[in-house]
């Protein structure tokens, strides 16, 4: 009997491949796959973000202004996609619970931290041409809590990289032309290319990889933004899973944003929720899914002052400090008028600045550039005595060719009192050319001025919002 070896070679080579073979996924390089993320029925996903910004902000034009910028940010909430209102970006919306929301901010030598106040947790977040726009159903959100909620790489946007037809590994395809812009906020857009390229595909997992760039304008400022970054997609259950992005930022400082150099690296992780906890439709039932102009109003509030107002978001925040503030308002990138505030000392109870006081201050305070005082009115209003001085006049500026030339200019001043004696001088800066774009703004604010009676400002429903849209009623003094 000859030898027999134990286990022939042919046999192990045998056993090796099957022990190969079983290990290659049944999804191989020739399938193709559809990797939709919208699979028909209402779902609840559990989202976490992390993101980090570094770089240089510019509050003044010039490369001496620069100071280092430093953000760590962290989201976790509950999303369900709803129906959209239109197509493109319009076509993304859905209804958000943050369970967290914050960041921790430094610029130069200043700390800040910024977090979403716990009634202002419910929010929509719906697809438009220039971002994401977000809105509580519950009440007016504030300015730094939008500032705090528009992240690069909103999860909102992210199921348009995918492709609208079937890929297999080393396709490559464009996501639509709107996608790049309304992904990084850019309004006015010069140039713009987004591509995706499917790296991996098994029966689990699918990764997707994509880079873009987009040049064009923020509020009228300059900008270039550049993505690269990487989407895994969940084959079995039909869903993105993962976002890992890189997003370069260069802007221009413009006239309501201070300019940026800054790389942002977020990551975002997706997956089912366990439960529909504050999302179910019993809960959202009598919850209005799609934005009005009441919760769309953003809410100034100065508590050193007692002072609390609502503005369209047309208006943005320059500055604010312990006794006065700035906003400029912006439409379609034009800067069309800028507001002051200034906090006046407290009068006695009933009474207020005489409007012979007031009205020599304006003259004393434009001096040569005002040519005269057109108009001096007190409005009517309920509980607030509120007079206007509407004044003409001009002021030195430079031209495009560096030539200085006279500006003419308006300039409606406003003495606002409550009967406790608290104060304001506010005085809304525009030019004639502006002035029929700009209408009766500065009417609208006004109207929307109110006091709070406490150094703790109580929540206001969109609904209590006084005086939306309509300005107060005028009479002669």
């Amino acid at each position: 009997m000859g030898f027999q070896p134990k286990r022939p070679w042919f046999s192990i080579c045998l056993a090796v491949c099957l022990g190969m073979w079983g290990t290659v996924p049944s999804t191989t390089a020739a399938d193709r796959v559809t990797l939709d993320d919208d699979p028909g029925e209402p779902r609840v996903y559990e989202v976490s973000t992390k993101l980090e910004v570094a770089g240089k902000i510019f509050p003044q034009p010039g490369a001496k202004s620069a100071l280092p910028l430093k953000v760590s940010a962290g989201f976790r909430l509950r999303e369900r996609r709803t129906e959209g209102t239109g197509r493109q970006a319009q076509s993304l919306r859905s209804i958000r619970h943050y369970e967290q929301a914050g960041a921790s901010i430094t610029a130069g030598n200043q700390v800040s931290n910024v977090s979403l106040r716990e009634d202002a947790r419910l929010i929509l977040a719906e697809g438009s041409d220039t971002g994401v726009e977000l809105s509580s159903p519950s009440l007016p959100l504030k300015i730094e809590e939008l500032e705090l909620l528009r992240t690069a790489g909103d999860s909102l946007f992210v199921s348009a990289l995918l492709p609208r037809e079937a890929v297999e590994t080393g396709d490559s395809w464009k996501p639509a032309a709107w996608v790049l812009p309304a992904w990084t906020g850019i309004e006015a857009v010069e140039k713009s290319s987004l591509s995706c390229s499917l790296a991996r595909l098994d029966t689990r997992l699918a990764q997707i990889r994509f880079q873009g760039e987009v040049i064009g304008a923020v509020f009228g400022a300059a900008a270039k933004v550049t993505v690269e970054g990487e989407v895994e997609f969940d084959v079995a259950l039909r869903q993105w899973s993962k976002l890992t992005l890189r997003q370069s930022e260069k802007r221009a400082v413009g006239t309501v944003s201070p300019g940026l150099d800054v790389l942002a690296t977020v990551e975002t992780v997706r997956g089912l929720a366990k439960s529909e906890q504050r999302l179910s439709a019993a809960n959202l039932k009598g919850v209005p899914l799609v934005s009005n102009d009441a919760t769309k109003l953003v809410v100034f509030e100065a508590p050193l002052w007692n002072l609390r107002f609502y503005h369209s978001r047309q208006w943005h925040l320059l500055n604010q400090n312990s006794d006065s503030a700035t906003l400029r308002f912006v439409e379609k990138g034009d800067l069309l008028a800028q507001c002051t505030l200034k906090r006046l000392p407290d009068a006695e109870p009933g009474e207020h600045v005489s409007e012979q006081v007031f009205r020599s201050d304006i003259e004393k305070t434009l001096d040569k550039n005002l040519e005269k005082l057109v108009q001096a009115e007190r409005i009517t209003a309920a509980n607030m005595y509120t007079y206007r001085v509407v004044a003409k006049g001009s002021i030195k500026t430079t031209n495009d060719k560096d030539e200085e030339v006279l500006q003419p200019m308006l300039w409606h001043y406003y003495l606002v009192a409550d009967p406790r004696g608290r104060q304001l001088a506010i005085v809304f800066t525009f030019t004639p050319e502006h002035a029929e774009r700009f209408a009766n703004r500065d009417l609208e604010l006004i109207g929307n001025l109110e006091f709070f009676q406490t150094n703790t400002p109580s929540e206001v429903r969109p609904t209590e919002v006084r005086g939306v849209g309509q300005p107060r009623n005028r009479k002669a003094p």
